[in-house]
């Protein structure tokens, strides 16, 4: 093939699929050789190790037992060669997708995909570059893993992938660089996902978290629809048997009561405090306080409903709540009711539209201000 490299490249690459010592020494030569490529040697480097993804992408049964390994030397090319990988970023991607495609629901796999995107931003934007230039970056990472998030049942793998990568892109610190039109687009996805059970996947709850913690201006128009997808999770006949799952959602949804407006929720608090309350009969006991937890966090807003809400700065760091007194749509919602524009701004709302893994969600509880009231809260796993 006339774009192969050498056959030492390709023995070194097929040893991926080996035993552990031969993986381990084999990586070795692989990043060594990443390490030395010139800029024009590196798409037939990518086209080689693409063409090692695709075909074991087509063996059958997903990704070689190697995969995340071969993966992972986009990482390595990203961090080395910075700049001259942005050209390759469309090769790049289309091999991530067909490896979320293929992989079977495997975290690994996914967990080494999420670990490709960030670092393209972090070594691929030049901070001198005009912000045309960065905004485009993020959008080649992003758009791609955006169109996968509401794959239906066949690549629910893929979805949960997407929506794991996205969530690494979105913590990342050149998220920042992302335009409003790219961020509205994820938040859609996102929403549209959690409204199919077959790709509410905890990755995607997590997704959601990310995007109100740091566009929570642009996030919040979503957080009904999506509120009401994680009690559908919860709730009756649709509740999930996934009991982490089931943690996800009441994670998520107490973290939306707690950072969200609550304008955007009040529709929804009388439902959340009577799932919530049924959930504590849950067989299982985090399920249960996670329940009570998140509980208290609805009596305490139904509890001020009427007043003049008021909502602090948030001390999560990169998020923009500070600006929610504002320029909340849901504050704009709420002082124009009983006004015909309320009703036309209503019809126009994203509401109508209808995975971290379990070691994304963080266990632990942290404090955070709420109104003056200090209450614990499930804090995001973020790796920044």
């Amino acid at each position: 093939m006339g774009r192969s490299l050498s056959p030492l490249l390709r023995q070194e690459l097929d040893n991926l699929d080996k035993d552990a010592d031969s993986r381990r020494a084999a990586m070795k030569a692989l990043k060594s050789y990443a390490r030395h490529l010139d800029s024009k040697s590196i798409p037939h480097f990518l086209a080689e190790v693409s063409d090692t993804t695709a075909a074991g992408a087509g063996a059958g049964s997903g990704m070689p037992t190697g995969g995340e390994f071969t993966i992972s030397l986009y990482e390595v090319l990203a961090r080395v060669h910075g700049r001259n990988i942005v050209p390759q970023i469309g090769n790049i991607m289309a091999t991530i997708m067909c490896t979320l495609s293929s992989s079977g629901g495997s975290f690994p796999l996914h967990q080494a995909c999420s670990k490709v995107v960030p670092a393209i931003a972090r070594h691929g934007i030049d901070p001198s570059a005009p912000d045309g230039e960065k905004a485009g970056i993020i959008a080649s990472l992003c758009r791609p893993l955006c169109s996968a998030l509401m794959g239906g049942s066949q690549d629910g793998g893929a979805a949960s992938g997407a929506a794991l990568c996205l969530k690494a892109l979105v913590e990342s610190s050149n998220w920042r660089f992302a335009s409003g039109e790219l961020v509205n687009e994820v938040c859609l996805k996102v929403a549209g996902a959690m409204h199919d059970s077959a790709t509410r996947s905890n990755a995607h709850m997590g997704l959601a978290m990310a995007l109100v913690k740091h566009n929570g201006l642009i996030a919040e128009a979503y957080a009904r629809s999506i509120v009401r997808s994680g009690l559908q999770i919860l709730d009756g006949d649709t509740a999930d048997s996934s009991s982490q799952k089931r943690l996800s959602a009441i994670q998520m949804i107490n973290f939306f009561m707690k950072f969200v407006d609550p304008r955007c929720l009040s529709s929804e608090l009388g439902r959340v405090i009577d799932v919530m309350e049924r959930c504590q009969n849950d067989r299982m006991p985090f399920v249960r306080g996670a329940a009570f937890e998140a509980s208290q966090s609805a009596r305490n807003i139904a509890a001020q409903k009427g007043s003049r809400h008021e909502v602090g700065t948030s001390p999560m760091v990169g998020s923009n709540f500070h600006k929610r007194r504002e320029k909340s749509p849901c504050r704009s919602l709420w002082g124009a009711k009983r006004s015909p524009a309320a009703s036309t701004m209503a019809a126009a709302s994203p509401v109508q539209f209808r995975s971290p893994e379990s070691q994304g969600l963080c266990h632990q509880a942290t404090m955070v201000p709420y109104q003056g009231t200090r209450l614990p809260v499930p804090g995001l796993q973020t790796g920044r």
